[in-house]
């Protein structure tokens, strides 16, 4: 969040000095106010007194809404101040503290009671810059796991990333990664059996579609088994001890989460691989409400505990902690509350099993969780250790004791929200987990965190560094491996290619009478400025921000580049010698609100550039011109909602650009404009693509050349020299249809496309209710219809 306000030149300056609503109350008493009370916007949130519960429950009615966890950090960033210098008798140098209730003031309490705070030693390695939250663990071996599923930077993802030991040895027969029939999820469960087997269930696409999908793993692969009785999401889940004849089996047992539609669920299932899923009748004296994002854990073969979780009305669960256990054969469940646990109310923690007790990991609570809460132990106060990891035959319990693990991640703390928790003997590991707080940017942890468990003094070994394995997995295509990518299209034939039009004008009227060609077309001999003799790199000199590539092309879909700031000097000479580097400038007065403008953002280089008279139209027309300067490294296949001419002024290129029509064939996501799609793979200069598309290639763009990229044709460049120097001007060539509102890089979708996708949210949304082969069937008779009209029009314009 600093870091986004500081791009923006507008530092919080105080935030530094007063970092809580503590210190914030503490700074209006000292100026002389008699009363003070500071509270987050999380805090008022919760506060009746401020939001109805209708006004919150009313929430998902506008918009289907699952990111709590995002929420609750970014109104945490928020407080509220009210302070009075009217003195009265009762409030005289008063300070109103932010209200806590009984369980969190327990909470303090009793973490500062424990016996002993625990120290654990913390170490980590990188994760290869992988972007993944809200998955599920999968363990293969007992030395390799695997975070199933998720969400990453472009949506959800349907493969695994795996971790593992790099110097241990393991013959074990090795679980599979889930399927890659298995369709794309979030906030799923894969439970582990106890015999090798694990079951995934659940899970969503969308905030409004859940899931109700099962499958089974084993050695042998995974295979689809009882689907839920309804569709779960953000439900909890842990393996059970169930009796039967001949000898006990192992069940899950799951409770809570969100249904299609937003209702929150307060059924507990059971499911036996036998008999598939049965719902549970509750026994309990105490009413637990139903409620999302809750955490369980069993601690004996059919005894556990429930902690946390949301409700319906989007606040924190204030029931504390519950003790659940099966009783009657395992066909009821019995509820108490355990009041003498008290443990700050979270949602999205992991609720593990480890020797040192039951570790609650993360998560997010009323307030913001510091360090030494970030990770509680709930401990046997008897013994220093509990062996939990056989759930059939341990029958000691818990205790009552709550112990905060003190820990020490150093400069590069994890963000504990959408992560996942594994115990691996002594070592606790984190993995994943990330935030997108809004317009506050997004953050993504970035290392694999390993924590040395105490155990009472048993073992002395040191936390063993786990690390991300890049195995190939036969039959299962990486989803951000730029080499699988690569790799794919170099096994399409190539398409029939046509060259860029090279033409030269005289007047106005000339580029006009080529516009309407609605194709591209590059301009010779135009005098654009004596840039194209006066820049070279001696000369641009500034501090700038740029892109710092991590190969030879640019993905936007993948980000595999990183943003930096360097001296201007330094990117300059980084370029020239061959750095993968690229400049795309901002607005230097309001980046984020601002769209570029060459003439405004470099006023020591305005009068070297200008737009010849020919293209009058772009000038009129302009929206930005951004100022680009690269090293060797294309740009990512992309295209521009509105027109641009590229104005080369050093170095030279290869252009291969699509028309729209092409889009389809790209893999671009919806609502996105970026392909992962690397056309000028294996030296194929843009010419070894996918079929059916009809690229256009400009072998030589040299400097001095003015190319004319229409609205919505894919583009990209590969330059041919180290050092490349251009500006882009952005025009309107439509009279309407653009989105209203701010838009700094002219590429949002014109109005009817976003209109047209909330359109389509809405259609299928209508079909709720009726059995999804039925509303399947009408859907894809709509999609039909639209694509006849699609080609009508298409037809239309070609004649």
């Amino acid at each position: 969040m600093l870091q986004h306000f500081n791009n923006l030149n507008t530092p919080l300056k105080c935030v530094h000095t007063y970092p809580t609503p503590e210190d914030q109350q503490s700074r209006f008493l000292g100026a002389g106010f008699h009363s003070a009370q500071a509270r987050t916007l999380w805090d008022i949130w919760h506060d009746t007194s401020f939001v109805e519960p209708r006004s919150r429950s009313h929430l998902n009615s506008v918009e289907p809404f699952d990111e709590w966890e995002e929420f609750a950090l970014f109104s945490l960033h928020y407080v509220l101040v009210e302070a009075s210098k009217i003195s009265h008798t009762s409030d005289v140098h008063n300070t109103k503290r932010p209200t806590m209730s009984p369980l969190e003031l327990g909470a303090q309490v009793n973490a500062a009671q424990a016996i002993n705070e625990m120290t654990a030693e913390v170490v980590s390695s990188p994760n290869n810059r992988r972007q993944r939250k809200f998955g599920a663990i999968t363990v293969g071996t007992q030395i390799m796991i695997g975070m199933h599923g998720g969400i990453g930077n472009k949506g959800r993802i349907q493969t695994t990333d795996r971790y593992r030991l790099p110097s241990a040895e393991d013959n074990c027969a090795r679980l599979p990664d889930p399927s890659i029939n298995i369709p794309a999820r979030a906030c799923h469960t894969i439970t582990r059996l106890g015999d090798g087997r694990e079951l995934l269930i659940g899970g969503r696409t969308s905030p409004d579609e859940a899931m109700s999908g099962c499958w089974l793993g084993d050695v042998d692969g995974w295979k689809a088994v009882h689907d839920l009785p309804k569709s779960l999401y953000r439900h909890c889940a842990a393996a059970v001890s169930v009796p039967r004849e001949g000898g006990d089996t192992i069940g899950v047992l799951i409770f809570g989460g969100r249904t299609t539609g937003g209702t929150i669920n307060g059924e507990w299932y059971l499911w036996q691989e036998t008999k598939g899923w049965s719902g549970l009748p509750v026994v309990s004296d105490s009413q637990c409400e139903p409620r999302f994002g809750a955490t369980i854990a069993a601690t004996r073969a059919r005894q556990g505990l429930l902690l946390g979780g949301m409700t319906e009305q989007g606040t924190l669960c204030d029931g504390g902690a519950w003790e659940w256990s099966l009783e009657n054969g395992s066909s009821q469940i019995s509820l108490r509350p355990r009041e003498d646990i008290h443990i700050r109310p979270r949602i999205g923690a992991c609720l593990v099993q480890s020797s040192a007790g039951l570790l609650l990991v993360g998560g997010v609570s009323r307030s913001l969780l510091s360090e030494g809460e970030e990770i509680i132990c709930i401990r046997d106060v008897h013994e220093e250790t509990m062996d939990l990891g056989n759930i059939q035959n341990n029958n000691r319990g818990y205790s009552t004791v709550v112990a905060p693990l003190k820990l020490d991640f150093g400069s590069s703390r994890a963000l504990l929200v959408g992560h996942a928790a594994y115990v691996a003997g002594s070592d606790l590991l984190l993995v994943g987990g990330g935030a997108v707080c809004f317009s506050f940017g997004a953050h993504w942890n970035h290392e694999i965190w390993t924590i040395h468990l105490p155990d009472g003094g048993r073992s002395s070994s040191l936390a063993q560094r786990w690390i991300m394995d890049t195995t190939p997995q036969p039959g299962i295509r990486p989803e951000n491996d730029s080499q699988a990518e690569d790799a794919e299209v170099a096994t399409i034939r190539s398409a029939n290619v046509e060259d860029i039009l090279r033409v030269k004008i005289e007047t106005a009227e000339d580029f006009d009478r080529l516009l309407n060609l609605s194709r591209p077309f590059v301009i010779e001999n135009l005098d654009i400025g004596s840039c194209t003799n006066t820049w070279t790199a001696e000369e641009l000199i500034k501090r700038i921000t740029v892109h710092q590539a991590q190969g030879d092309n640019m993905n936007f879909q993948r980000k595999n580049f990183q943003y930096v700031k360097k001296p201007f000097g330094d990117f300059i000479t980084d370029c020239t010698r061959g750095a993968k580097q690229y400049m795309r400038s901002l607005s230097a007065e309001k980046p984020a609100d601002q769209p570029a403008s060459f003439r405004d953002d470099f006023p020591e280089l305005r009068n070297d550039f200008h737009l010849p008279e020919q293209l009058a139209t772009v000038a009129r027309n302009e929206h930005s011109s951004p100022f680009r300067i690269s090293g060797p490294v294309n740009m990512w296949l992309h295209y521009d909602v509105m027109a641009n001419v590229l104005c080369q002024i050093r170095g030279s290129k290869v252009l291969a650009l699509y028309p729209p029509s092409d889009a389809l064939h790209f893999r671009i996501p919806p609502g996105s404009s970026s392909s992962p799609i690397n056309v000028f793979a294996n030296n194929t200069h843009g010419r070894g693509v996918v079929t059916n598309t009809h690229p256009h290639i400009r072998a030589t763009f040299n400097a001095g050349d003015v190319l004319y990229v229409p609205p919505l044709w894919l583009h990209t460049a590969a330059p041919t020299e180290n050092l490349s120097v251009s500006i882009n001007v952005f025009f309107k060539s439509f009279k309407t249809g653009y989105s209203a509102g701010r838009d700094v890089y002219g590429n949002r979708d014109l109005q009817p496309y976003e209109n047209g996708r909330r359109a389509i949210e809405k259609m299928v949304k209508s079909f709720d209710g009726l059995p999804k082969d039925i509303a399947g069937t009408y859907l894809e008779r709509l999609a039909d219809e639209l694509k006849a009209k699609a080609k009508a029009l298409r037809e239309k314009g070609a004649n």
